[in-house]
């Protein structure tokens, strides 16, 4: 084992390196018109660039997960992070678009390594109470990324070109090695020698059939998605529809951010009062809620952002308690290979988001009905998933 760290600090160190994804996202962002004029393309192109992100960062996971359990979360996180770092600098010297896609899917593959160790380490460490704690403090962490990141990106874009956000990220990644070689804790049990693929695939069913832990993962999964219906139909909502200038938006998009952090900072008071399981059960009935309000808002007036605004905030928002305790009792019976699990919940999250955002793009109308339906039908999965088939044990 490394040091003895004091949660707060370990919780500092893990959400450091979870962040490493959210920033490979939103950093680079407001470059995709300068990359596509440097590489002689479309917009639609360097968008690609995203969609190929999302699906090597689910890869990364799916493997990284029961590697971590078998060979341990150093010596998967670590590689994990020198993946990273190889195919930013290659996207940093990629001659043609086509090799930045490819490079991309390479670092996602990477990132996801880096990803499914952080819960693996919360759970090899923690239970029950004290592991909602940890990943509370992770997760008010992680909030700021998406805060942080479009205007480092800004910054650096205004005195330098699009590759010296990427060299950024580059620096970023070996931070996040040093992290994991100085400070990341280590599982206590001995680890046999040789992967068995069979072991890996029953650690899967373990996880797949678990009932209550499928509801865990459906539940956490559903109510994701009503973030990230909103990430997807955000700037149309916002500026197209309901007519919020361009300057405004960065701040009501913050605002939702800002709320997340607030539930999150709620959530460890209330954890002295309800048990992580009650708790979900109060965050999904408060997202119905927050949706159903904003569903009828657009029956009513429909042009009002006081009918918009504050609903999406509190929808958005309550995910700061929603997370944190699904993790915990998620990954509660699964001692030996949380690796695996985390795998599964991460991936079902990312797949999900990527298919109804999708459809969403499908549904694209002249209102935001399409959004807001959506995210109201994620949210009663989510409930009807927590009632039917998640239990509270003993």
């Amino acid at each position: 084992m490394r040091p003895d760290l004091p949660p707060r600090v370990l919780a500092v160190f893990l959400a450091s390196m979870v962040a490493l994804a959210p920033f490979s996202i939103d950093t680079y962002l407001p470059a995709m018109p300068a990359m596509a004029t440097y590489f002689g393309t479309s917009i639609g192109m360097v968008e690609m660039t995203v969609g190929i992100f999302f699906l090597g960062y689910a890869m990364g996971q799916l493997v990284g997960g029961p590697l971590s359990d078998h060979f341990g979360r150093r010596r998967v996180g670590g590689p994990g992070v020198v993946i990273f770092f190889l195919a930013t600098v290659g996207i940093i010297f990629a001659p043609t678009i086509e090799w930045a896609i490819f490079g991309r899917l390479v670092q996602a593959f990477g990132g996801g390594f880096v990803t499914v160790i952080a819960p693996s380490v919360v759970r090899d460490r923690f239970r029950g109470k004290e592991a909602a704690k940890m990943f509370a403090l992770i997760g008010v962490v992680m909030m700021l990324a998406p805060l942080v990141a479009p205007a480092v990106g800004a910054v650096l874009l205004r005195f330098f070109d699009w590759r010296m956000i990427f060299a950024f990220l580059a620096v970023y990644a070996l931070v996040s090695l040093a992290v994991i070689f100085l400070a990341l804790p280590e599982r206590q049990k001995a680890l046999s020698k040789k992967l068995n693929l069979r072991k890996v695939w029953a650690d899967y069913g373990r996880v797949l059939t678990n009932r209550r832990a499928m509801g865990y993962m459906v539940t956490q999964s559903f109510s994701s998605a009503v973030m990230y219906l909103f990430l997807t139909g955000s700037a149309f909502a916002y500026i197209a529809y309901l007519g919020i200038s361009t300057d405004m938006f960065p701040i009501l998009f913050g605002a939702n951010i800002i709320t997340m952090m607030a539930f999150n900072r709620l959530n460890p008071f209330l954890l002295n009062l309800f048990s992580p399981h009650r708790l979900i059960g109060i965050g999904v009935s408060i997202q119905l809620l927050a949706c159903v309000l904003l569903w009828s808002g657009q029956y009513i007036d429909p042009l009002n952002p006081y009918m918009v605004v504050p609903m999406i905030m509190v929808a958005v928002g309550v995910a700061g308690i929603i997370m944190p305790n699904s993790f915990a009792c998620y990954l509660d019976d699964f001692s030996d290979n949380s690796g695996s699990a985390t795998a599964i919940m991460g991936t079902s999250q990312f797949v999900l988001g990527a298919i109804l955002s999708a459809v969403l793009g499908l549904l694209h109308s002249t209102t935001i009905f399409p959004m807001t339906t959506m995210m109201l039908l994620s949210s009663i999965v989510a409930v009807l998933s927590y009632r039917l088939l998640t239990r509270q044990k003993n």
